[in-house]
């Protein structure tokens, strides 16, 4: 049986979803073009058996959950799947279009899928022998894997300074404020059902849980906040002892406390009369304004750091000709460094060099030394950087900071602390959030001739790879110009490589 509907909205036709009943009864409920990828995956069996059933799952980090989760790629497109009721999944996809339509960010939904299974038997209380049954159809929610984003309990492994928290935690509360001012009340929030990116110099919190949410015409009433607001800060109480476990801390340290609940109050107050100041001023008047918001829109966001300018300073006193470091690197690693920063490259080298030769109790050649060096370090750290900056970060100027942050991070720790982390925590300190900016972003859907999500308008150019070539010797250069999808499959290999090489 195959059902179809044609919906006209806002002067348009939307895709038809079809709703499909299969002979071992799993009906999807999502586009066709969705359904033919997914088809083949083996709905019959619960996500914990997807492994054994030959499935080839991603492996990525991921956050906390009630349900079962699982990542899987499909004639080149990733998504989440989340196994939970029929109902609930058809709920909760309901809910993430509409949130989306209302241009909040959120991960993007494809559809849902129902399976039908025997019923469950349980045992009736106080009376032996006495069974009764429930249900035991399952339901699958099935969403676009969103980029880049990094799940909160990741980010809580690093040692977060209070500014850092109080970002995270700024984002959230913009998530929150734009929720409730277009008509969404949230029902669980917390940190485990929100996404952080970090994109470029802006920090974005998205909505990953939508099972609870309640939708209204109109922004949410002052009690419903209230009770939001309440149910974020019984959530910190509950994550700050599951994240003390995690990091193995004393029972008197707390990773989160009422104070950072207090903070996340008053940002969220503050926000929502900010809220209230932008969506009272003047609208456009002409598709031209519009435009030209557009491509100023990145500089306004939730709210940009300004640029701050880093400038390394040159060696004052030379005993080589110019020019040398600039070839010995190229003699080295085939790299084409600019005469501004070859020094200072170098000088990394020589360092690791030094301390190489320490390690292994025996002299270390520089081109040994180089070589190493450029693979542990070097090379992961410019393919992250080809994933995280935007196009009005300095890639140079990035890299070096990021190295010098990651010696100082392990100086303070008392370890090598990975690059990973290195950059993780050397983002968020660049980073910025917690304003709405001149205008409503959750307005910006409703300007696209072909609406796309939010969390993806909002994302800014990222770095052009021309401008990371010259960091990569010959044979790796063709590593910046991989898709993202590529670029995650090929990575975490890398970083594996180097992890094994200590």
């Amino acid at each position: 049986m195959v059902a179809s509907l044609l919906k006209k909205s806002s002067g348009r036709f939307a895709i038809i979803y079809t709703q499909v009943k299969t002979k071992t009864d799993i009906r999807f409920n999502m586009a066709p073009s969705e359904r033919h990828r997914l088809e083949k995956l083996p709905w019959h069996a619960p996500l914990s058996e997807w492994d054994s059933q030959g499935v080839d799952l991603l492996i990525i980090r991921r956050g906390e959950s009630r349900h079962p989760v699982v990542f899987v790629e499909c004639q080149g497109m990733r998504y989440a799947i989340k196994e939970t009721t029929p109902h609930m999944a058809e709920r909760e996809i309901r809910n993430l279009r509409e949130i989306e339509r209302r241009g909040i960010p959120a991960l993007s939904p494809v559809g849902s899928v129902a399976v039908a299974a025997p019923p469950i038997p349980i045992e009736i209380p106080g009376i032996p022998g006495a069974r009764d049954y429930i249900k035991g159809d399952r339901g699958y929610t099935v969403t676009r894997l969103a980029p880049r984003v990094i799940p909160h309990v990741l980010l809580y492994r690093l040692p977060l300074k209070k500014r850092s928290k109080q970002r995270i935690l700024s984002a959230v509360a913009v998530l929150m404020v734009e929720l409730h001012e277009h008509g969404i009340y949230w029902g669980d929030p917390s940190l485990a059902n929100v996404l952080i990116r970090i994109d470029g110099r802006r920090i974005l919190a998205i909505l990953s849980d939508a099972e609870t949410a309640e939708l209204f015409p109109d922004s949410v009433n002052d009690e419903l906040r209230e009770q939001d607001l309440a149910l974020f800060g019984e959530s910190l109480a509950w994550q700050a002892e599951d994240l003390r476990q995690a990091k193995g801390l004393p029972e008197d340290k707390k990773v989160l406390d009422d104070r950072d609940y207090r903070y996340f109050e008053r940002r969220y107050r503050w926000l929502r009369r900010e809220h209230a100041r932008i969506t009272h001023s003047k609208g456009f008047d002409t598709l031209l304004q519009a435009q030209r918001f557009l491509r100023t829109l990145h500089r306004w966001g939730f709210s940009l750091a300004e640029a701050t300018e880093r400038v390394f300073k040159r060696f004052q006193v030379t005993t080589v000709l110019p020019g040398w470091y600039q070839r010995r690197l190229y003699e080295l690693l085939h790299i084409s460094m600019p005469p501004l920063y070859a020094p200072r490259l170098y000088q990394m080298i020589l360092g690791h060099q030094i301390m190489s030769s320490q390690r292994e109790k025996r002299p270390i050649s520089i081109e040994e030394a180089a070589r190493d060096w450029y693979e542990r370090y070097h090379l992961p750290t410019i393919l992250m950087l080809r994933r995280n900056l935007s196009s009005d970060q300095e890639p140079m100027d990035a890299y070096f900071d990021i190295m010098d942050h990651k010696w100082k991070l392990s100086q303070k720790a008392g370890y090598e602390v990975s690059i990973e982390d290195a950059i993780l925590d050397w983002s968020m300190e660049a980073a910025e959030t917690g304003e709405l900016g001149k205008v409503d972003p959750a307005k910006i859907a409703t300007w696209w001739r072909e609406r796309q999500p939010v969390a993806k308008a909002l994302e800014p150019p990222l770095i052009e790879s021309e401008e990371l070539e010259p960091l990569l010797s010959t044979g790796e250069k063709p590593l910046v110009r991989l898709n993202e999808e590529q670029l995650e499959q090929k990575l975490p290999e890398i970083l594996e490589k180097g992890k094994k090489a200590r």
